[in-house]
């Protein structure tokens, strides 16, 4: 059973795809089997990153119908470590009202896929399908930079994550998910005191389902000089939103990144030495070790 990564934002412009891209590579490069699937509705650009500039197929394809199976939407960069991904959807008006239905067609198709790891960008912003798509991976990775509007972004994202994690704990026909799901919450607070007014023990019950739930945070583009203050933010979540966020690392600012995106290569693959790509190749040897420990517990659970 594949690995399912999942990598979210709270705002465009973090460089959210260009690190997922680098992931995916350097993985492949590991000997892994990678598919990586862009799941950025209306902003699927994955495909540009390797050169890719017409595929034959896309997820509109599959949701569309005009293809039995993801498989065959696939793309397979031989020249990249056998890479897999499935270009996104680009802006159609049916991707953008998925039903729920589709939805988990689409989930399923991408849990089927025959990979070790799936790496999925789910595109930037706080939408249904962004918190949902982010919400189905085994490990959840976002990106910041350092910068304070971006930081509130991103706070913003994982509370609403945290609040979808929550409704979900809840099975729709029982009293409690039958109250939330008739109310718009803007904080966690306010889920966790109608949750606790509707059934008593509602609340602890909605706190355990986030006791597993830890995003791993990447600083993008850091700089000497970068205003964000790391231990607040991990305080902010902490106590407010009661999840920790483990610091997966910190990528400095750095030329050789643009020298890539116009080469249409990964920094990793085109300029290994460069201070970005020596930063992404770390992150990636501690996501392996990650994959690995998820590995022995698919393998302990049918032993």
């Amino acid at each position: 059973m594949a690995v399912t990564i999942s990598m979210g934002s709270g705002k465009g412009g973090t460089g959210k795809t260009t690190l997922l891209c680098n992931l995916a590579l350097l993985l492949a490069k590991k000997g892994k089997k990678v598919c990586l699937v862009d799941l950025d509705i209306g902003g699927a650009d994955i495909h540009l990153l390797f050169g890719l500039f017409e595929p034959k197929h896309s997820l509109t394809d599959f949701l569309n119908r005009k293809v039995d199976s993801l498989t065959e939407v696939v793309h397979t960069f031989y020249s990249f470590y056998g890479l897999q991904i499935i270009p996104g959807t680009g802006s159609t008006l049916q991707t953008a009202n998925m039903s729920f239905q589709e939805k988990q067609r689409l989930l399923r198709a991408i849990s089927a896929l025959d990979a070790d790891v799936i790496l999925m960008d789910v595109g930037a912003g706080t939408s249904y399908h962004a918190l949902d798509f982010f919400m189905f991976s085994d490990i959840q990775l976002c990106v910041t930079m350092p910068e304070p509007t971006s930081i509130i972004d991103l706070y913003s994202f994982l509370q609403l994550a945290t609040i979808r994690k929550v409704l979900g704990s809840f099975l729709t026909n029982s009293e409690v998910g039958h109250m939330l799901r008739k109310h718009t919450f803007s904080t966690l607070t306010e889920v966790f005191e109608l949750a606790e007014k509707t059934q008593e023990g509602a609340k602890a019950k909605a706190q355990r389902s986030l006791h597993y739930f830890h995003p791993l945070l990447v600083i993008n583009r850091d700089t000497p000089n970068a205003r964000v203050n790391k231990t607040k933010l991990k305080q902010l979540v902490a106590k407010y939103l009661g999840i920790d966020i483990p610091q997966l690392g910190e990528i400095p600012e750095d030329a050789a990144i643009q020298d890539a995106l116009r080469a249409y290569m990964p920094v990793c693959e085109l300029s290994p030495e460069a201070p970005a790509a020596i930063a992404i190749i770390r992150i990636a040897d501690k996501i392996e070790k990650l994959i690995g420990l998820f590995g022995d517990r698919s393998h302990n659970s049918t032993s």
